[in-house]
């Protein structure tokens, strides 16, 4: 019987070399294409929550962003330094629901790419006020959503959009965009993907 990972992070730390040489062969320009217009003015802080390998933080330093990269995963974060590192990117090892070291902070654009359905369903609606709690007026949070099985082996849950977007609702934020369903960019039959785009009305 394989062994059941207790926290979504635990078995990143242990394959944190094979994960970030995945995650960095997909280059942001293609994967995320769909949420660049939606992107702030250049120098805009922006919030990489679940950054992995940091290959996002480091295109979005890159285009002039000034980015807060965080992860639950130490060792992902060392992979993330080593291989992303930029003059505009900080790197903490932090976490949804609660964020607490960026809790008194305020960012333009959240980016979640592949992290929500690593968010158990308990904590999903304060991880929602978390978030509208740390994004500007009129800023936007663009997600993925990985529509397919659960897997407890990388504790990886069920997610439905109906559900996110219930949860904004009630924190005001509005969806602006929501793609249809999307193939794998790992070419896995099983697994689909919806990118949603969520902005904060103004308060």
């Amino acid at each position: 019987m394989s062994r059941v990972h207790p926290t979504p992070w635990a078995q990143y730390n242990v394959e944190s070399e094979k994960y970030s040489k995945q995650y960095n062969q997909l280059i942001f320009s293609n994967i995320h294409r769909q949420f660049i217009k939606f992107l702030p003015h250049p120098e805009s802080k922006i919030l990489d929550i679940g950054c992995g390998s940091g290959r996002d933080a480091y295109s979005l330093a890159r285009r002039g962003y000034i980015v807060t990269a965080v992860d639950p995963s130490t060792k992902m974060l060392q992979q993330a330094k080593k291989y992303n590192d930029h003059k505009n990117i900080n790197w903490l090892n932090e976490r949804l629901p609660s964020l607490e070291k960026i809790k008194n902070q305020k960012f333009d654009f959240i980016l979640l790419s592949a992290v929500w359905m690593h968010v158990p369903p308990h904590k999903r609606k304060k991880s929602i006020n978390t978030m509208s709690q740390l994004l500007n007026d009129n800023g936007c949070i663009a997600l993925t959503l990985r529509i397919a099985l659960p897997d407890p082996t990388r504790a990886i849950y069920a997610v439905t959009l109906e559900e996110l977007l219930k949860l904004a609702k009630e924190n005001s934020l509005l969806p602006i965009y929501v793609s249809r369903k999307a193939k794998d960019s790992f070419k896995r039959s099983e697994i689909t993907w919806i990118k949603v785009v969520l902005k904060k009305s103004q308060t």
